[in-house]
């Protein structure tokens, strides 16, 4: 058998020599980078009687050769499928459209609140589309809005990278992709991906929290603290500023670099009762007005408790909705019993996460850094 595996290259490339590429659909055509246009962002809409709207965009710089900085070239078609909307498309142009530089999916509110399987399944099984792709839920508007603002200044692709750069700024918003979340959704029904808003400012996209995704809608959405919350359970906190008003009077500043969150399963015997969830937070001094010293070590321990109630509150908030909208969308479960791997039968079979007490408990740890006032 594996003798005969190792012909199988061979007669792939004898075929092609012979011409028989179109009948065998293996080999692809080869193009001329120039004759291209490669598609770097799609945007998925529920269309009418059940079919899709599909507005696809190059960037600002990807139009088979163009001039840098030129406005991206943006296709529309509506189909009963998105394979349908994205071979209609091949015609609307002399270069080829390639779908291969996809790097953002956006999926328009109406459809995410009914159908994102549809939209997960096609990358998963199309040729050219690919599983990093990352994956965008459009909040009270459409993915076609959402392309079209960002067009305005820039293209929807420049317009997420440099989103996705710069999210660690705001903690509130983290970039996933579609094998992520694919992959929760298998392992346990539940995920989350970011929201975008759609805005006359910031280059007309805004981060906007996480969609909350069970099955297969989108079940709510995560903003403000909550996001910032779901930012600490997944460890993803670069760089946010917290401010505070210092005892005494005057305000600090301190800037969160880090955290760690364990989830670990409290039982009674045999019984499962409740979650523990402890997170670490690390922060560097930032700033004091003049009238703080922040050299002060009884004043440096308050601002450790602040930061960690601070924690707790965003937290709390986050793991809230979990209950709120029925779904573990954090995979608290499979973080329990990575921490009691022993007691994962148990866990399984009673987890309700409804019925739990969920104790949060965090420490702030602040960096000392330097000496603002030198």
């Amino acid at each position: 058998m594996k003798k005969c595996w190792k012909l199988v290259p061979v007669c792939i490339l004898l075929a092609g020599l012979a011409g028989c590429r179109g009948e065998l659909g293996v080999l692809p055509y080869a193009r001329e980078l120039e004759d291209m246009a490669l598609m770097r962002t799609m945007g998925v809409d529920a269309g009418a009687a059940g079919g899709v709207t599909v507005t696809v965009s190059t960037g600002s710089e990807d139009r088979g050769g163009s001039e840098s900085g030129s406005s991206p070239t943006i296709l529309q078609k509506d189909s009963g499928t998105i394979s349908g909307a994205c071979l209609a498309m091949q015609g609307e142009g002399a270069a080829y459209i390639f779908y291969g530089h996809v790097g953002q999916l956006l999926l328009g509110e109406e459809l995410a609140r009914t159908r994102i399987a549809e939209a997960l399944d096609y990358v998963f099984r199309d040729v050219e589309m690919r599983l990093d792709t990352e994956l965008y839920l459009v909040r009270e508007a459409t993915a076609e809005a959402a392309i079209r603002a960002a067009a305005e200044t820039s293209s929807a692709a420049d317009r997420l990278e440099a989103m996705e750069a710069d999210a660690g700024l705001l903690s509130d918003s983290m970039a996933r992709t579609v094998k992520e979340v694919m992959g929760e959704l298998e392992e346990n029904g539940c995920s989350f991906a970011p929201a975008l808003a759609v805005s006359e400012e910031d280059g007309g996209l805004a981060a906007a929290g996480y969609g909350l995704i069970r099955g297969d809608r989108v079940a709510g959405w995560a903003a403000g603290e909550a996001a910032r919350g779901v930012n600490l359970l997944e460890g993803r906190v670069d760089a946010d500023i917290l401010e505070l008003q210092v005892p005494g009077g005057g305000r600090a500043a301190v800037r969160i670099v880090g955290a760690g969150t364990q989830v670990e399963p409290v039982f009674d015997g045999d019984r499962l009762t409740g979650l523990r969830v402890c997170c670490e937070t690390d922060a560097n001094l930032a700033e004091g007005s003049p009238s703080v010293d922040l050299n002060d070590a009884a004043l440096r321990a308050w601002m450790e408790d602040a930061l960690a109630r601070r924690t707790e509150e965003r937290l709390r908030a986050a793991l809230e909705l979990c209950r709120q909208l029925d779904g573990d969308f954090f995979q608290l479960q499979n973080r329990a019993g990575q921490s009691a791997p022993w007691r994962w039968r148990e866990l399984r079979e009673q987890w309700d996460l409804a019925s739990l007490d969920i104790d949060v408990k965090a420490e702030g740890h602040i960096l000392r850094g330097y000496d603002v006032r030198g």
